[in-house]
Formats: structure tokens, sequence, C-alpha cells
């Protein structure tokens, strides 16, 4: 997913194969799902095994995750203020804190202006912050609960409540226009994938998963797959009465939704067919390189920002053979910087284990 969202970011160079290659789903979905299932897993063990730690570890990880948001925005803002009128063929992405240096980096910093790039971090400390509550529901078996209070306020928010733009009204009520920027992401619509995500992951630590997938869901999944893929990429004609409306990205329509669910549905089919097959040691070893990004990935996106911000001239006046050898190095970039970190939380590791004994 971090591959995908940082080639993704790299101005239009990368577009054609980045933006939502496999149907209305793209890299945002999916990290933003994933997510929300790995906190689930790994916080419901913490609940079970310590439920008053597991609220303060989630409160430090939420400040943690602002800091990060923090210090993205000060670099954001230097930027932006030190390359302003550089060229008349570039410019940063927070144009807004050009124009108002301090409003910008005051609200900013109350994580209500978020620039492009910084608007994925705030929505996730906040769904740090309320999931303890989240996750004491779910690991107390009320998942249905959950997911219909996560379904109700996604249809609120993105269907009823100021045709889904509140956030836009409410910003435009306030004198705060163009180009003002609330951020692409909504979090009381967006709370639907986290959470759905957090759902699956303590199931998964509860064990309370099917085995294996069911075929005829499976195939239901499949051909769903295959029928957004065709709509997307408009190999299939839509019929008349399509409305683009329906995989709305930014308000995560009903149908977008649909299109996520049958892909996660595939993907666990063809991870289970894939752990049928007796694989060469080589290629075990493939993964474990983009494993690293996973396990380190708020320091992974939070330097993809700012490697984005940096090459902004590059993505809008080189050629595009530069271009593309640029993007691809800044992937090396991120792996060299989470397979260092990843040794360097080995050492550790070995070193408490050492100094325990």
């Amino acid at each position: 997913m971090l591959v995908g969202i940082t080639l993704g970011h790299f101005g239009h160079t990368f577009e054609w194969l980045m933006w939502q290659p496999l149907g209305f789903f793209s890299n945002a979905e999916g990290f933003v799902l994933l997510s929300g299932t790995i906190f689930g897993l790994v916080y419901a063990k913490l609940e079970q095994r310590d439920p008053a730690s597991m609220a303060i570890k989630a409160r430090y990880r939420a400040w943690v995750i602002y800091l990060s948001h923090f210090a993205l925005l000060i670099f954001v803002a230097l930027y932006t203020w030190l390359t302003n009128g550089w060229a008349d063929d570039w410019h940063s992405h927070a144009q807004f804190i050009a124009q108002a240096p301090a409003l910008g980096l005051i609200l900013g910093t109350l994580l209500i202006y978020q620039p492009p790039l910084l608007d994925i971090l705030p929505m996730y400390a906040l769904f740090v912050l309320v999931a303890p509550g989240i996750i004491r529901q779910l690991v107390a078996g009320r998942v249905w609960l959950v997911l219909s209070v996560s379904l109700l306020v996604w249809w609120l928010f993105s269907q009823v409540i100021a045709g889904g733009h509140w956030r836009t009204a409410l910003a435009e009520s306030m004198g705060l226009g163009f180009p003002f920027q609330v951020g692409e992401f909504d979090p009381l619509v967006w709370q639907i994938l986290f959470f759905a995500g957090a759902a699956l992951g303590v199931r998964m630590f509860q064990q309370r998963l099917p085995r294996q997938p069911q075929i005829v869901l499976a195939l239901i999944a499949m051909v769903a797959v295959v029928l957004f893929f065709g709509l997307r990429h408009e190999l299939i004609h839509a019929p008349t009465f399509w409305n683009p409306a329906w995989v709305d990205r930014h308000q995560l329509a009903g149908l977008r939704l649909v299109n996520i669910a049958a892909l996660a549905y595939t993907f666990w089919t063809l991870l289970y067919l894939a752990r049928k097959v007796d694989w060469p040691a080589w290629a075990l070893t493939l993964p474990k390189p983009f494993a690293c990004l996973g396990r380190h990935s708020l320091a992974v996106f939070s330097t993809h920002v700012v490697l984005i911000y940096l090459t902004i001239p590059i993505q809008m006046t080189y050629p595009l053979f530069w271009r593309y050898v640029i993007g691809l190095s800044l992937i090396f970039i991120l792996l060299a910087l989470a397979c260092g970190l990843d040794v360097r939380a080995r050492r550790q590791r070995q070193a408490q284990s050492i100094s325990a004994r």
C-alpha cells in the first residue's frame, strides 16, 4: 500500500498505473482498512492481557501520530514559505499557508486546515484515540452493534447532512474559502473502513473467522471484482442509469464499499489458495523488505510526505524519463529506511533480552 501511495502521489507520472487499477478502490482505502485490521488484532491482545494499559497505549499512539503530523506541518509550512515565488511552473501544494501563513499554521495545528498529503494522519490519530472503547465492545462480542453504529454515522455524514459536504459548508460559513482545504478524507465517513477493519482484526485474534472462504461467496466476490474492474476501465459499457456518484471516493459511496468488500474477500481467497502452494525459498523472501514498510508505517508514511514535497519541482518540470527514475528511487529510499529501522528494533530487542537475563 505504501509503495502505491508514494508513486500515486508523485505528480501524474504513475497515475496510469496507481490510480484505482483494480476497480473503484484506491490505495488510501486499503491503507485505512488494513490499519484498522492490524489495530484490532494488536489491541485486542492488549485488552485481554491488560485492559488499563490498552487505553493508555492507544492514547500515547494517537499523541505520537499527532506529533508526526505537527512536524510535517512545520516542514510543509517552511518549504512553502521558502519556495513561494521561486518559479512560475511549479509551487508547493499548500497554497493557503503561503497566502495566510499565521492563520494556516494555527488552523493546521488545530487539525482544521489540512494541506494535501497531511490529511490522513489527523484522521488516523482520531480513530486511534476513540478506538479503545470500540475495541472493548468488539472483544465483548458486540460486533454487529459497532458495525451498525458505524454504518449509521457513515450514512448521515456521507449522504444526509449537507449532501455529504458538511465540512466544506462549515468552512464556507466561517469565511474560509478557496484555497482553504479541510482535507480529502472525512473521518466521520472513512471511519467505517477503519472500524470494519478493527472488527475483522478482533475476530482474527479471537479465532472466530471461518477457516476457509466459502466457494459461493468467493465466486460472487470475484464476479463483482471483474464487473467493477470492467466499469472502472470502461471495458464494460455502463448502463444508461449509471451514476458516477454511486462510486464516489470522498463520500465512500455505497457501491464503492461493495467493491472494497468484494476485493477484500477475493484477496483473502487468493491468500488461502497461495498457502496451499509449495513456494520455492527465494519466492518466500521477496515480500520481506515490503513487510518492513508495514511494520514502520508511520515513519515511512511521514518520510514519503517529505520526499513528495521536496520533489515537486521534478514532478512538474522534469522530462518523463527522469520522473520515472526519480519516482522509483523514492521506493528504494523508503525500503532502506524501513529495513534500517527493522534492524535497529531487532538489536534493541536482543539487548533488552540479554539485559533481562
